[in-house]
């Protein structure tokens, strides 16, 4: 389990320096594996605002950049293709240092002056690789430091937990934890019900109700596809170990590693029918979302339409059911499958995924509809839309 020092923090604070805070995780058997910096050193860098952008005179590819650094206005020479009036951006000033140990000086791009350089995400040490300028929040302050902005002398720390502690694998576990060693209190998010604002509901039948003992799905329809995740998920998501993908596939990422309990969502215009919680049937195929086809055995758990396997249940979605940059409607899962019905079923197909991980270890049976909730939620805050009730099947706890 990855996370970072200032998230946990967040929901725990005790009176420990981070040092004391590793050694007492490790005392608990929460062993420490790996502590490493959330960003790479670089300084000069801060929020600075994109005032215009014009046709570089010479280049076709490079922009001429007004931009504001809180106290002057400089002129930047740019080749991103998202560079635009009104963007904040991080903005190298001359003088500054980049993880690449580059240091920014003025210069003249093909006759024209240049000074300072707005930067990536991958400029800065916080991404393998990134399509244009890291694109902040319009309310970042133009002018603060992006290490302070971003928070990034921050500590990523990964645990090594035991099979028996799988209700650590979430900020939330591992903030009781060290609450209740440290007597410390914990500061939970406020998680309220969201009211349904349109009738639509699809089936849910539990055909395997010992391997699936609660299962919740909600429509969310009229979602914003054109939506962004914001720059605070991101840092969070990429701070645990895990990509940014679509706004809506982060929000269930987001929830997993806050809460603990997977979730998935489907596209609801790919479903047909309403959803079946089912065995696999007899050399039943499926294409998973890394676009691998395997043949089902028939101990695997499925979410299948009434036509088709849409997923394995607890493990991985299927590619043709996937949200995807044209969905406008969702049908969102949050259950309870028993973890004899996930143990060892990614690693007999070769596989190994975070929600498995957690499934076979055993989830609390109670986070289902807390975890919706949050889920649906963040998703109206972030991608708007109209959610409608929760529709929930009861199966039998073994």
């Amino acid at each position: 389990m990855k996370f970072s020092e200032s998230w946990l923090r967040e929901w725990v604070n005790p009176k420990l320096k981070t040092d004391e805070l590793l050694h007492l995780l490790t005392m608990a058997s929460l062993e420490v594996d790996s502590v490493e910096p959330a960003a790479t050193k670089f300084t000069g860098v801060i929020v600075g605002e994109v005032l215009s952008v014009a046709k570089h005179p010479d280049a076709e590819k490079l922009s001429v950049c007004e931009v504001s650094d809180g106290r002057e206005t400089l002129q930047v020479v740019c080749g991103a293709s998202n560079v635009r009036a009104g963007l904040k951006v991080p903005f190298a000033k001359i003088g500054a240092i980049l993880s690449t140990e580059l240091k920014i000086k003025k210069a003249k791009l093909r006759g024209v002056e240049s000074n300072g350089m707005l930067c990536s995400a991958t400029e800065l040490g916080l991404a393998e690789e990134s399509d244009g300028l890291l694109e902040l929040p319009s309310s970042a302050p133009t002018g603060e430091d992006i290490r302070q902005y971003l928070k990034l002398d921050d500590v990523l720390i990964d645990v090594d937990l035991t099979p028996n502690r799988g209700d650590c694998l979430s900020v939330a576990g591992l903030s009781r934890e060290i609450g209740v060693l440290t007597r410390t209190e914990i500061v939970t998010p406020q998680i309220d019900s969201v009211a349904a604002s349109i009738p639509d509901t699809l089936s849910v039948d539990l055909a395997s109700p010992v391997d699936c003992p609660r299962y919740l799905g909600r429509i969310i329809r009229n979602i914003n596809s054109e939506a962004q995740t914001p720059l605070w998920m991101e840092e969070k998501l990429r701070r645990s170990g895990l990509r940014t993908i679509d706004p809506v596939v982060d929000v269930t990422n987001f929830v997993l590693l806050e809460l603990g309990h997977p979730m998935h969502a489907f596209d609801l215009a790919r479903l047909s029918g309403g959803i079946k919680v089912r065995r696999a049937g007899q050399d039943e195929k499926i294409v998973l979302l890394d676009g691998k086809e395997v043949t089902l055995t028939p101990d695997t758990l499925v979410i299948a339409d009434h036509e088709k396997a849409v997923a394995m249940a607890g493990i991985m979605g299927g590619k043709l059911s996937a949200v995807g940059p044209k969905t406008t409607d969702i049908f969102l899962e949050s259950a309870f499958f028993a973890p004899h019905a996930i143990a060892g079923r990614a690693r007999s197909y070769g596989m190994h995924t975070d929600a498995a991980h957690r499934y076979e270890r055993g989830v609390d049976y109670n986070l289902a509809p807390v975890a919706m909730e949050r889920a649906t939620a963040l998703l109206l805050g972030i991608v708007g839309g109209q959610a409608g009730p929760v529709t929930e099947a009861k199966g039998t706890l073994p």
